[in-house]
């Protein structure tokens, strides 16, 4: 999975991911509030039901006493066996209302106050409950409070008794918000630790659902220039499909525009032989006839040109046909060419031109059995026009009593090197980038040629993924051109 820049995944990712953060932050931030208050209530809760308890514990022990004095002087009560005449509250149970009622000071009662000065006995829920005697420097109602006092800050509940007695708990105010805070956290916890899980889930999502638009653009990114069929893609979201037509609609019509063309250039060469082939019999015809010496060397000249046009005619056919993709490969041969084979028939069709200029071409390397049966994976005739086109060229440039050899190399990654090394002027640097382009011709050079055989050369090379390399024979003195095809093995 990969998210480039400009993606539509990364955007799409970026924008759910942003999202889903500051969502995650905000209810977070607002689950920590929401717990925290909550804890801080619960707190004071437990305060207060502390002090209710401490309440309850004092007034049953007062009643009990009261009771056993009653009972002493010949009342009966609870707990006496002569029956149960006391009043009810003084029973070890007691109602909450009547509690309230008969011996807690209501909160907005005037005495529900604990004055400064007045010294009043305070319960720790720490120190296994430990009761200290604290005096207030200023009043305080019925309720919770934060005070100072016994050497630390302290957070306490105060509540006032009937008698005017004040029962208080209390407890450490740093121990209170640590409380408080681990509370409010665990509220929070959940949603921070599965805010990366959504994320990661949500990104893997996203990366599935946008798999046939990755598969779309992977396929137009892998196609070859010359392969205009249409895409194949399934799978694609229905929002994307009128791309998908569109995009096969204008493949259609640049293969239709392209295949026009290429039938005009086909059609207006094969128009082109006829008259080229009918000068050429009328000047072997006229060439048989008397005439003077500078008549002759006119018509060797026109010779000349007849067999340069027909040549340049050829080439563009072939150029064409191989552009169209119209090579062995479309008429359904196999991808398999064997590298011995095709030399020697190049080296049997480029014979009598180069005995002509006493050139001598040899071929090495195929001495051993691996090298005899090496294959590349390339029609045979596509590779023959490749390898010929080289040879030719070499021969054409290579000077008198030259030399132009042909060799094979196996790599260790199990691809089939041709090399093709003569002893010619070569190519300069400057010039290496644009050999390969249609028409194009070093300057300088007094050779004839059309400037499309490594334009040919280099359209196979594409087409079946071969490389092509330009090196100086002899580099020392930066004469003689050594072209490597190097080709995937069969």
């Amino acid at each position: 999975m990969k998210l480039v820049r400009g993606s539509l995944l990364r955007r799409a990712a970026l924008w759910c991911v942003g999202t889903l953060a500051v969502f995650s932050l905000i209810t977070a931030a607002v689950s920590f509030a929401i717990g925290y208050q909550d804890a801080s209530e619960r707190q004071d809760d437990i305060l207060k039901e502390v002090v209710g308890m401490l309440s309850r514990d004092i007034v049953q022990q007062r009643q009990l006493d009261k009771i056993q004095e009653l009972t002493i002087g010949g009342f009966y009560g609870p707990g006496s066996e002569r029956g149960d005449k006391l009043p009810q509250y003084g029973a070890l149970t007691m109602d909450d209302d009547l509690f309230e009622d008969q011996f807690q000071l209501d909160d907005d009662s005037r005495e529900a106050v604990a004055k400064a000065g007045e010294s009043v006995l305070v319960r720790m829920l720490h120190k296994k409950g430990r009761a200290i005697t604290v005096t207030f420097d200023r009043p305080y109602d019925n309720g919770a409070h934060t005070a100072e006092f016994a050497g630390g800050t302290y957070r306490f509940y105060l509540r006032t008794l009937a008698d005017g007695t004040h029962v208080a708990a209390a407890q450490r105010l740093s121990e209170r918000n640590e409380e408080i805070l681990i509370r409010a956290l665990t509220s929070a916890a959940p949603i921070l630790i599965l805010t990366p899980v959504m994320l990661i889930v949500l990104v893997l999502a996203l990366w599935y659902g946008l798999k046939p638009v990755q598969n779309l653009v992977r396929e137009i990114e892998e196609r070859k220039a010359d392969d205009l069929g249409a895409l194949r893609a399934q799978g694609v979201p229905k929002e994307l499909e009128p791309v998908k037509t569109a995009v096969n609609d204008l493949l259609a019509r640049v293969a239709d525009l392209r295949g026009r063309e290429s039938r005009f250039v086909a059609d207006a060469a094969h128009e082109l032989r006829s008259p080229v082939t009918a000068l050429s019999l009328q000047v072997d015809r006229l060439s048989h006839m008397p005439m003077s010496d500078q008549a002759k060397l006119a018509i060797e000249d026109i010779r000349a040109g007849i067999a340069r046009l027909a040549n340049l005619i050829s080439q563009l056919l072939t150029l064409k046909r191989v552009q169209a993709g119209q090579d062995a490969a479309d008429d359904g041969q196999p991808q398999r060419a064997q590298c011995l084979k095709v030399v020697t028939s190049v080296v049997e069709d480029i014979f009598w031109e180069a005995d002509k200029k006493e050139i001598d071409v040899e071929v090495q390397g195929f001495e051993g059995e691996a090298a005899q049966s090496a294959a590349a994976a390339l029609p045979e005739s596509s590779l023959f026009c490749l390898v010929r086109n080289l040879v030719h060229n070499a021969v054409n440039y290579v000077p008198q009593k030259g030399a132009v050899t042909i060799s094979i190399d196996l790599a260790e990654s199990g691809r089939v090197r041709l090399i093709v090394a003569d002893t010619g002027p070569g190519i300069p640097e400057a010039d290496r980038a644009r050999v390969f382009d249609p028409f194009y011709r070093v300057l300088g050079t007094t050779q004839t040629g059309t400037g499309l055989g490594l334009a040919i050369c280099k359209t196979i090379a594409e087409r079946y993924g071969c490389r092509i390399a330009l090196e100086w024979t002899d580099k020392k003195a930066k004469t003689g051109l050594t072209v490597t095809v190097d080709m995937p093995a069969a």
